[in-house]
């Protein structure tokens, strides 16, 4: 009776473990854990709304996966799916969990509001004289070819930030 709890309480730890998007069943909602692969397909990925911590739901799976991640509706492949490592979503934190990533993370054309920065320096003051302060409503218009910089609207304007400017922001998605 002893082994049947050790072999009980493995399966249910397999069950927490991060999996591959193509293995969650359909209907199913999980969070983003981690992106593997090359740059170029992480990158990808993020810039189709596929960032860590987002809520993503499997809608279907047969052939190329059909999701929706960011409140839209993405047709992706098997093979980037395997790249996307997921956890599934606790039922009691579904409700009560804040979706706030980097502002680098951000996919184009996603809207977020900015919550905070990661550290106080004199890049951040730059920032926020610059009119990127928390509570502000900030919009990703588009990353350059190599993902660097990136251009961001808020207060009405365009601003191009660095790539690790970005980094140094925390926004919480809409």
């Amino acid at each position: 009776m002893f082994g049947w709890f050790k072999k009980r309480k493995r399966r249910d730890e397999e069950l927490i473990e991060t999996d591959s998007l193509c293995n969650v069943a359909d209907g199913q909602s999980v969070v983003i854990k981690h992106l593997k692969g090359k740059d170029h397909d992480c990158q990808r990925l993020r810039e189709m709304g596929f960032c860590e911590q987002a809520r993503v739901e499997k809608i279907s799976g047969k052939g190329t996966l059909i999701c929706r991640v960011c409140d839209s509706k993405v047709v992706i492949s098997q093979g980037l799916a395997k790249n996307i490592l997921v956890n599934t979503c606790p039922e009691n934190e579904e409700n009560s969990m804040k979706n706030i990533i980097l502002l680098s993370e951000l996919s184009q054309g996603q809207k977020a509001i900015v919550h905070d920065f990661i550290e106080e320096n004199d890049t951040c003051a730059r920032l926020e004289e610059m009119g990127v302060t928390p509570g502000e409503p900030v919009e990703v218009i588009r990353y350059a070819p190599l993902g660097d910089p990136i251009e961001i609207r808020i207060r009405g304007y365009m601003l191009s930030l660095r790539k690790e400017e970005a980094e140094l922001i925390q926004v919480e998605i809409k």
